[in-house]
């Protein structure tokens, strides 16, 4: 690292609408020695637990939980800007603008709603389509920026290449090691299934899809990336090493 470069560890966590535990998911997240963390699934109980536990470690923090729809930031550095945005009917994502130093640096938390069965395939509907092409915009046109949070696509989907193709970088393919697989760690909170749910919900499984993801634009630099700790959830985390170059924009 230069000594015009800021370095900091981000953190993406889908934490399952009530499926981690408070007192596992706590500590988990105090474990991670992440400064910035974007959550996602975030329901009500969860969100008094990060509030209640974790502002000596976390001291700023943006929570808006909701269940499936929820979403948090918690960070070490101060947060100058939060702001919902509406970009689907179910599922708002959050922007929020950190100052780090004397530099400003957006993050915006996703995770856009999943695709669903189609006689053409397993296929995102038009809202959501529009929904990741504008997440992917607000990031180019807020860099330095983070893109971060569940969505719902596997590395090898059309939509995963889109990304790639306008200019973002995916922080564990830069510098990420083995699978990075996150998911099913465990049988999802899912409705349509839930006796089978309540039978099932604890027992470990092993991920066999990358679906969470940490993109960079601007100059930001991945120095390294890796799946975390079991926070009880359906999703593994996902963390990145990053570089915040000498030529971010200044607050």
């Amino acid at each position: 690292m230069t000594s015009d470069q800021i370095e900091f560890t981000v953190m993406t966590c889908n934490i399952g609408n009530g499926r981690a535990k408070p007192e596992q998911l706590v500590r988990a997240l105090h474990a991670s020695g992440a400064d910035v963390i974007g959550i996602q699934e975030v329901s009500d109980e969860q969100a008094r637990a990060l509030a209640s536990q974790l502002p000596g470690e976390y001291p700023h923090q943006a929570l808006f939980p909701g269940g499936f729809a929820g979403k948090a930031v918690l960070s070490r550095y101060p947060l100058v800007h939060i702001e919902q945005l509406q970009l689907s009917t179910v599922r708002p994502d959050l922007l929020v603008r950190l100052k780090i130093g004397k530099r400003h640096l957006s993050l915006i938390v996703a995770h856009p709603p999943p695709p669903r069965l189609a006689w053409t395939g397993i296929r995102f509907d038009p809202q959501t389509w529009r929904q990741i092409q504008t997440l992917a915009q607000l990031a180019r046109d807020n860099t330095p920026a983070i893109l971060l949070g569940d969505f719902n696509f596997a590395n090898w989907w059309g939509e995963y290449a889109y990304l790639r193709a306008t200019g973002l970088q995916d922080a564990f393919a830069v510098a990420g090691s083995k699978s990075g697989y996150t998911l099913p760690r465990r049988i999802g909170p899912w409705k349509r299934f839930q006796t089978i749910n309540r039978l099932l919900r604890w027992i470990p499984l092993i991920p066999i899809l990358r679906v969470d993801y940490i993109w960079l634009s601007g100059e930001l630099n991945s120095m390294g990336a890796w799946v975390g700790e079991d926070t009880g959830s359906d999703h593994l985390p996902v963390l990145a090493r990053l570089a915040l170059g000498a030529n971010s924009r200044a607050g």
